[in-house]
């Protein structure tokens, strides 16, 4: 296509819906930071707001208008980002490591015996959506709903049903932590200065649990990949996964696969001419093309990246919307990598790298599965929950009513089973 057409390619999003795909790096930043020529707020595009976009396109879940960080601009996207940054910066990083750890632990205690797994389904899409659901305060059944609503979005299954699902899960939430407030980062979300309404504190929900799950899943999902097949990090007498090699793996993948591939879109509030006698017209969206952009400054600067550990990549974005849960999303992925390469020893994939399948879409390279195998364990002896004793003697009877969770944490196993089955589309 960049050989055809040049850095900025005319692509159809959908039959009869047009925009363009920036492959270039330097155009990519730079139009990412031309805030007064180039919007993300998608009121401007031109097929929606003129009715060319069919009611039920699997393209409106990702890029109709919301009153949310992403889809707005000015001081309007100042206010929404400053109230997301604020609460996630109250999120302390050893917590956020602790419970990372304690739920990829689990995870891997379901399938440690059996000597294979799914590492995608099994492991990398459900440890973010744990750790987001602990740290948003969703409960184990708002859990199930949520990752439902949001595994067919990405997909474009059913995507006005599904995207009206997940907004009233997040609701119910918001109805709770009025409630009840707690401490998550709904509740600080609803209480922060910004003094944002229900409606828009379940639209800032929406962005950043849905920007934590698939794609950091795919950070993981491609982390792993890379691990799997780097013998310094896996081989015989490999050195101990040290923070330094793990943080060097995930900036390599987040320059060679970044997690999300051409996706958002922004829009021209002018023509904007290309020099060739192309026009991108006002109104056009334009898809934010990460993996090209990444692609093709590494194939130009082969020896510069070689000498240096450059991480300039725009695998988070550029300019005023740059991924504001970025060290987030790196915490789990090299914790998600440790924990899985130090439980199972021989951990190797089970089928040759080009073997592994893979969903297309126009906004992104979606992973189908991570077969791996490995030296069967045996997992270690449950533990109580913190700050309680116990013995055998605890245990209730089978004929006692269950408990109910009061956090995703609680009832792990028969939560994992249904979304390993949820997510392999059985």
């Amino acid at each position: 296509m960049r050989a055809e057409h040049g850095p900025v390619v005319p692509v159809e999003l959908e039959p009869g819906v047009h925009g363009w795909l920036v492959t270039d790096y330097a155009t990519l930043i730079a139009w990412s930071r031309d805030t007064t020529t180039f919007s993300h707020d998608s009121r401007l595009w031109r097929d929606f707001t003129e009715g060319r976009v069919d009611p039920d396109s699997p393209l409106l879940p990702m890029m109709a208008p919301r009153t949310n960080a992403l889809f707005v601009d000015g001081v309007e996207h100042h206010r929404y980002r400053r109230a997301i940054t604020d609460s996630l910066g109250a999120v302390d990083t050893e917590h956020l490591r602790r419970i990372t750890t304690r739920y990829a632990d689990r995870l891997i205690d379901e399938f440690c015996e059996r000597g294979s797994a799914d590492a995608l389904n099994e492991y990398a899409r459900m440890l973010p959506l744990l750790v987001m659901n602990d740290l948003f305060g969703l409960d184990r059944e708002q859990g199930v709903r949520f990752v439902t609503a949001m595994r067919n979005l990405w997909l474009g299954v059913e995507a006005e049903r599904s995207n009206a699902e997940a907004e009233r899960v997040l609701s119910e939430v918001v109805s709770a932590r009025h409630r009840a407030p707690g401490d998550d980062l709904t509740t600080r979300l609803l209480q922060h200065r910004a003094a944002l309404s229900d409606e828009e504190v379940i639209m800032q929900l929406l962005l950043v649990i849905a920007a934590a799950n698939e794609p950091t899943a795919n950070l993981v999902n491609a982390a792993l990949r890379s691990a799997l097949t780097d013998s310094a990090l896996t081989g015989p007498g490999a050195p101990s996964l040290s923070d330094a090699a793990l943080n060097d793996l995930v900036e390599r993948v987040l320059w060679q696969d970044p997690p999300i591939t051409n996706y958002p879109a922004i829009y021209p509030r002018v023509d904007v001419p290309l020099g060739d006698g192309r026009v991108v017209e006002a109104g056009s969206p334009v898809l934010l093309g990460f993996a090209a952009a990444n692609h093709f400054f590494v194939q130009e600067n082969a020896e510069r990246m070689a000498e240096t550990r450059n991480r300039a990549h725009v695998a988070w974005g550029a300019g005023p919307h740059r991924c504001p849960a970025r060290d987030e999303a790196t915490t789990i992925a090299i914790i998600a990598v440790r924990v899985l390469l130090t439980r199972l020893p021989g951990l190797r994939l089970a089928v040759p790298p080009q073997e592994l399948r893979w969903q297309l879409s126009a906004l992104s390279w979606i992973p189908v599965q991570l077969p791996v195998v490995f030296d069967p364990q045996v997992p270690p002896p449950s533990e109580p929950p913190e700050g309680t004793s116990w013995s055998p003697s605890d245990s209730p009877p089978e004929t006692s009513a269950p408990r109910q969770p009061t956090s995703v944490s609680s009832g792990l196993s028969s939560l994992s089973n249904f979304l390993v089955r949820l997510l392999r589309g059985s």
